[in-house]
């Protein structure tokens, strides 16, 4: 057979895939028109005559759709079969995306935006291409620290299909291709106009949401065109509106069902709080009249609102508007030229809770002050309740602009076998954010002139104040909120681009066994960064806030050459060469050289054994280079301190310690070697399976130097045991400030002001798993047509080594902190079709995670048991099942129903979880689940076709 029953496989299960009328087309990929009601021997018969396509991977034209290396994709149809939201919910769902990233359940430095992390490596290892070409960065740097693209900007109505491919690309793709690729593929095709329109919501409320899809194209005789256009809206979701977030009474430990603590005095010495008395009374109208006298086990009673966690949205509110046009034009019979154009606007909000005031915030006292009048040490604290705080300071605003955008010419260089493409590309994207944030001095002010008083000097350091404590209970007006805050006004934008020219021959030269080809790329380019902050920002005028910062250019060139060589009738060789250089603007620069070796073993028509060697690399952030300083907080031991008074070195354990990460212009890039083998066996059309194995390993991983380590290198320089003039104590000593020396109280006495660290490529990491899946597709006569599908990802060893000398870390073990990669997903599909009907039950099992207490247990003999006496152990695997129902009312009408997460299934319950790290909800791991419950849509879609 000239076309291999593996090809005729993979295109009956596209042709199932589009079966349900979508008049959409991928040029490249479709091998011949299909009729809308093709039959599975239809589709055989397509396969048969398949031509020569380019997959995501490689960029020679090839019969075989499968090759040395696995490819995963994702069609329009599978996105709308299977229930998912967006790009990003996609691409979340898939069994190679193992690690767990934030999203908008999490207020950090990137709340608005979504990204994924495949094989459990950093969201900046994976590539992720639009059209074969990159996307420029976010703006905003993932955690604070990295570089990585946003998917919120992808909108699914111009979406053709995914394409993931594990493992280093680099030979192909260039830096950062080290987890693998993600390459989106736009449409190109539409005949005719095209209109859906969905809408829906959550059942437990919240989360209300509507889209419009408006797609159409037109072909002449050298002209066609593709456009689009989509709109999307979303009401958020808080977390009182889920009876699991809304309180801390649903902490899973008793002795924390206490709520959070609004107005407090703490008395420093006795450690307890002043009874309120009924001056809880005065202020019981806050938080949805929720404030009452509350009590703390071992600190006493206090005025406090169990709701007030729940005023936090766990679903940002967003608007998003996107177009698209594509467009060709024929010069003449082998010459196109060609333009691709994608923009997009997206406005998000989302509200990160309350904000809160504590006396004498830039001071060296933990926030302590002493009470003339009482002659004692205390602090105070105020939660602000929404009643309280205007909107704009409620809700961090980000508006982002997008695009996307290709010209170029494509053809035959005359009548040779030899075709060419060459094109300018450029990728940019832009946010603007606003918050009203508190300021430091005005609302300090604002306090004594409410219940503090003026200050009346010192007292061994501490602020003296005689206070009118009565007075502190009561409410401010968003008018005096307003007045004590200012506001944070952020432009920070980054872009891309690249002139890109390849030559291709898929038959360069005869050889006994088939055709030689081979491909050529030169590129060229530059990116920019430039991630502004407020002065005042960074000067500490705001309250307990601070951030990234920024600016920087890199220019880059690179050439590839690919060849597909048949060695043998059975035996195909894949071998990619690729070479990178660039150079980061008024700092340091570097080069890649990178190969890629594929083989691929068909000893039958349906049989292929494939195996695959690559390395890979990625250029440094642009964040780590260029950072002008990325402030943040650390719980921290001083050692210096608990060895100069070690009688009072728990006054030094788990203090919070303000760090400031700086760029390091001298980093160079990060390197990877990744290899894998699996086989494919596809007997009919109707069914195939495979199994992969893949293996990764980076070496000169950036990671931040640590503040542990910095502290206590410190330490053991004062003291001697390491050599004072050495390199490494001078660099720890320069990077640890301290407050000056006072004799009085040694207490107050050279306390740690600030920490300072930078990026450094020292770290190594190794993942390793296996891949498998399959379909089977069959008709049962009168009860229809079924397709079953599966795919299954285990991960079964994933290390990490700090530095090359120190022991590997295995993130599956116990005392990960924080941990949160699934070792396993599986994923499946029942399809079914009988007339107009048609339905799809799609469902995600991911498996389970270490509890709580695990996770902060470093030595088994000596297990973490929490306040409520729950040990080491597991959270159970998590199961979500979404489901699609369509109704074919007419041949060019179509309506669904669409349930997502079907179950409404709750994020698993961890008992384990005592609130170390905060006992406010949500009580679950929002870094790998979500808790926004059973979602409905109720969707309408129409072709209205085409021309004749």
């Amino acid at each position: 057979m000239e076309r291999k029953l593996l090809a005729t496989a993979i295109c009956a299960a596209l042709a199932f895939a589009a079966s349900d009328g979508a008049h959409a087309q991928e040029a490249p990929v479709q091998a011949a028109p299909a009729q809308q009601d093709a039959s599975p021997a239809d589709a055989a018969d397509a396969a048969t005559d398949l031509d020569a396509i380019v997959v995501t991977g490689s960029r020679i034209p090839r019969a075989q759709i499968e090759t040395a290396s696995p490819v995963v994709t994702i069609t329009s149809e599978d996105i709308q079969r299977q229930g998912f939201r967006n790009v990003s919910d996609v691409l979340r769902a898939q069994p190679l995306s193992t690690g767990a990233v934030q999203d908008n359940q999490f207020a950090g430095f990137t709340a608005t935006a979504t990204t994924i992390s495949l094989l459990g490596l950093s969201p900046s290892f994976t590539l992720i291409l639009l059209d074969g070409r990159p996307l420029a960065d976010y703006p905003l740097l993932y955690n604070g620290q990295s570089n990585f693209t946003d998917l919120t900007s992808i909108p699914t109505a111009m979406v053709d299909r995914i394409d993931i491919l594990p493992g280093n690309q680099s030979s192909i793709y260039g830096s950062a291709a080290i987890a693998g690729v993600v390459n989106i593929i736009l449409k190109k095709r539409i005949d005719g106009i095209q209109l859906n329109a969905r809408v829906g919501g959550y059942s437990d409320g919240g989360g209300d949401n509507e889209r419009l899809q408006l797609t159409g194209g037109k072909q002449w005789d050298q002209l066609g065109i593709t456009w689009g256009l989509q709109y999307s809206h979303q009401d958020p979701i808080y977390m009182h509106e889920r009876d699991y977030t809304d309180t801390t009474d649903d902490n899973p430990n008793p002795n924390l069902r206490y709520g959070s603590r609004t107005f407090i005095i703490l008395n420093g010495i006795t450690g307890l709080y002043d009874d309120p008395g009924d001056r809880c009374d005065d202020v019981a109208h806050l938080f949805g009249g929720t404030t009452f006298k509350d009590f703390r086990p071992g600190r006493g009673d206090f005025c406090g609102s169990r709701a007030q966690p729940g005023y936090a949205t766990l679903l940002n509110e967003e608007k998003g508007l996107s177009g698209y046009f594509n467009g060709s034009f024929a010069l003449n019979a082998t010459t196109d030229l060609y333009a691709t154009v994608l923009v997009g606007r997206n406005k998000a909000k989302n509200d990160s809770g309350s904000r809160f005031w504590v006396p004498d915030y830039n001071g060296s006292h933990q926030n302590y002050v002493w009470n003339d009048t009482e002659q004692t040490l205390e602090t105070y604290q105020r939660i602000f309740a929404p009643e309280e705080m205007p909107e704009e300071a409620r809700f961090y605003e980000a508006d982002s602009d997008s695009y996307s955008a290709a010209f170029g010419i494509k053809g035959a260089l005359g009548e040779s076998d030899w075709d060419y493409d060459a094109y300018y590309s450029r990728s940019g994207y832009e946010v603007t954010s606003d918050q009203l944030w508190p300021l430091v001095e005005p609302m300090e002010e604002f306090f004594r002139s409410q219940f503090m008083g003026p200050q009346l000097g010192t007292y061994y350091g501490y602020p003296v104040y005689a206070p009118d404590k009565d007075a502190m209970y009561q409410a401010v007006t968003p008018e005096q909120f307003r007045a004590f805050s200012g506001n944070i006004h952020n432009v920070s934008r980054t872009w891309t681009q690249n002139l890109n020219v390849q030559v291709v021959n898929a038959s360069l030269f005869g050889l006994p066994a088939g055709d030689v080809g081979v491909a050529a790329v030169l590129q060229a380019g530059n990116q920019f960064w430039d991630n502004p902050i407020d002065a005042r920002v960074q000067g500490g005028d705001f309250f307990g806030i601070n951030g990234t910062s920024g600016r920087g250019k890199r220019e880059s060139q690179a050439l590839g050459l690919e060849f597909t060589v048949p060695l043998f009738q059975m035996l195909t060789a894949d071998v990619a060469l690729r070479y990178d250089r660039y150079r980061n603007v008024d700092a340091g620069s570097d080069s890649a050289p990178t190969y890629k070796v594929g083989l691929e073993f068909r000893p039958t028509d349906t049989l292929l054994l494939r195996g695959n060697v690559a390395t890979a690399f990625r250029a440094p952030d642009m964040g780590y280079i260029f950072t002008g300083g990325n402030g943040f907080f650390s719980s921290e031991t001083d050692f210096y301190k608990c060895e100069i008074d070690p009688d009072n070195c728990n006054l030094y354990t788990g203090l919070s310690v303000e760090a400031n990460q700086v760029g390091n212009p001298d980093l160079k890039s990060i390197t990877a070697d990744s290899y894998g083998f699996g086989i494919v066996w596809a007997p009919g059309s109707d069914f195939d399976l495979h199994v992969d194995y893949y293996n990764v390993g980076i070496d000169d991983e950036v990671v931040p130097q640590s503040t542990t380590q910095t502290l206590f290198d410190e330490n053991e320089c004062r003291q001697g045991r390491l050599d004072i003039n050495s390199t490494r104590c001078q660099d720890a000593l320069a990077r640890v400030i301290r407050t000056a020396v006072n004799p009085g109280n040694p207490q107050l006495s050279e306390n740690v002001d600030l920490l300072i660290v930078k990026g450094i490529n020292i770290a190594e990491e190794n993942v390793s798993g296996i891949t498998a899946g399959g379909n089977w597709r069959f008709d049962a006569d009168r009860a229809g047509r079924f397709n079953l599908g599966l795919e299954y990802n285990l991960t079964l060893e994933h290390e990490t080594r700090s530095s090359p000398d120190s022991p590997a870390l295995d993130l599956f073990s116990s005392g990960q902190l924080l941990s949160a990669e699934f070792k396993s997903i599986v994923t499946g599909d029942i399809g079914w079709e009988l007339g107009r009907w048609s339905a799809n039950l799609h469902g995600v099992r991911y498996g389970s995670l270490p509890n709580y207490a695990r996770q902060f247990t470093s030595d088994p003999e000596n297990p973490y048991v929490t306040s409520n006496g729950v040990g080491p152990g597991t959270i159970r695997p998590w199961m979500l099942y979404n489901l699609s129902v369509d109704y074919a009312i007419t041949d060019s009408s179509t309506l669904s129903l669409i349930v997502n997460n079907v179950r409404n299934s709750r994020p698993p319950r961890d008992p384990s979880y005592d609130g170390s790290q905060g006992f406010a909800p949500p009580y679950y791991n929002i870094f790998a689940y979500n808790g926004y419950g059973r979602s409905l849509w109720l969707e309408y879609r129409i072709d209205f076709g085409a021309d004749d």
